[in-house]
């Protein structure tokens, strides 16, 4: 991405005073997942409007990665890949429907993949995770580790219940250190009340510069999963900012609890999106395939003493933690990042290595190798020159054929090694059947088990 897009806040942060912090004095670590959020649609990403005013700032005392890739575009799958370090195809949560998803903790077809939280707990942190929507619910498996656990009673919640559980954990946890993750679900449709108020729904109103900015990405003029509920694409991209802002006022608070003497010196934070979405671009209003609006997502990091910057490294959200523990060593955990298949990509001589997608509908998948990306689906592959076609609109692969070869085969290979590493964590014949309830509130969610990528439910 040009560094002109940043130029504001590389000049500001240019002014910042040294950091005196030591590593040593950091002490607890904060994880905010905002799902269903693109990165293309922040300001802090350079986007025209001002959906995210308070990330903006964050952004400013932040490391912020530009390139960075969701190994898979579905809430359940893509969080357990942040919370494990291993991709899909190893931890075999495909899709919101299969793994763990059956059993009341969904550990049982697990018998040797441990969480960052089961980890960090195991080294005295105190632990709380609070979830707002069923894709993150207990049953999912993704409560394993924490020791104070919440979630919505039906298929979701506002961010600002869930900022309200986080902030009071962190209270009662007094001087002991913490590990506590905020799951933010205000982005992802129905883009409709209860869930998106009324008074937020017009926020942002389509203009010439909206529409420039979608016939620029070759949004269609119309879609049908779009008409039928009496919304033009721009409107649903208007309703879709409206709610980004509305996500980011959620955020404010915590960030500014965070901002406290008491917490700003001893605590990093990450927030980093799940998966991004379509809202109409490639003829698709959701998420699941592997196009890169659905999996660029979002990712700062900051860490007390170090000092503010972009990092323009391509990386996997698998990088996560390798990255965080380089940054704050006295949070690393040696047996948590023997697990993880990502890198340190701050490191001295990180060279970069090819990017695994999978997409939650069989047969989709795709790899990025430098500007070069290779998709899959069952009508055959398909190559894209990034640098030169960003929106990814103009298949090259009839013009690199040995490329396309050789980008199959890493592919096929990193597959392989994956599923080979999964097979190993696997009791056999233990595959609980999904929790009857949450897959209602999955297909209340615009789920199905048609569509596991669908998520369009609703304006």
């Amino acid at each position: 991405m040009p560094l002109a897009v940043f130029a504001l806040v590389l000049a500001q942060i240019a002014d910042a005073p040294p950091a005196e912090i030591k590593p040593s004095d950091i002490k607890n670590l904060v994880l905010v997942t905002i799902d269903t959020v693109r990165a293309d649609r922040l300001s802090c990403y350079g986007y025209f409007r001002d959906t995210s005013p308070r990330l903006a700032k964050l952004a400013q005392e932040s490391l912020v990665f530009t390139r960075c890739l969701t190994p898979i575009a579905q809430t359940t799958p893509s969080h357990w890949s942040i919370f494990t370090g291993v991709t899909p195809y190893e931890h075999q949560v495909m899709t919101n429907f299969t793994g763990h998803g059956g059993s009341a903790r969904g550990r049982e077809s697990v018998a040797t993949l441990r969480t960052l939280a089961e980890r960090l707990a195991e080294h005295g942190l105190k632990t709380g995770g609070f979830a707002a929507s069923a894709p993150t619910k207990g049953k999912t498996g993704l409560d394993a580790g924490f020791g104070r656990f919440t979630e919505p009673e039906a298929m979701r919640r506002l961010g600002g219940a869930v900022i309200d559980d986080g902030i009071q954990f962190i209270e009662e946890c007094g001087s002991a250190p913490f590990f506590t993750w905020m799951h933010l679900f205000d982005a992802h449709e129905p883009l409709k009340p209860p869930y998106l108020p009324t008074d937020r729904l017009t926020r942002f109103q389509a203009d010439d510069a909206m529409r420039a900015w979608l016939d620029a990405r070759y949004f269609p003029a119309v879609l049908e999963e779009v008409t039928h509920h009496g919304l033009t694409i721009a409107e649903m991209n208007d309703r879709y900012d409206s709610a980004l802002r509305f996500l980011d006022d959620q955020l404010a608070r915590l960030l500014d609890r965070l901002d406290q003497p008491d917490l700003r010196d001893t605590t990093a934070l990450v927030i980093v999106a799940d998966h991004g979405t379509a809202v109409g671009q490639h003829d698709h209003m959701g998420h699941g395939l592997c196009w890169d609006e659905q999996l660029r997502v979002p990712l700062l990091i900051r860490v007390p003493g170090v000092e503010p910057r972009v990092v323009d490294t391509a990386c996997s959200t698998l990088d996560l933690w390798p990255t965080v523990f380089g940054l704050a060593p006295a949070l690393a955990n040696a047996e948590f990042a023997e697990q993880c298949r990502g890198s340190d990509v701050l490191q001295p001589g990180y060279t970069g290595r090819p990017i695994l997608a999978v997409g939650a509908k069989t047969g989709f998948d795709a790899i990025t190798a430098g500007r070069w990306k290779l998709m899959r689906d069952p009508k055959g592959a398909r190559l894209y020159d990034l640098e030169e076609d960003p929106h990814e609109r103009r298949d090259v692969a009839a013009d690199h054929v040995e490329l396309v070869t050789k980008l199959k085969g890493v592919l096929v290979q990193e597959i392989a090694r994956h599923r080979k590493a999964g097979a190993l964590h696997q009791r056999a014949g233990n595959r609980a059947t999904i929790d009857p309830k949450l897959l209602e509130e999955l297909r209340a969610l615009g789920y199905t088990e048609d569509d596991p990528g669908g998520g369009g439910g609703g304006p």
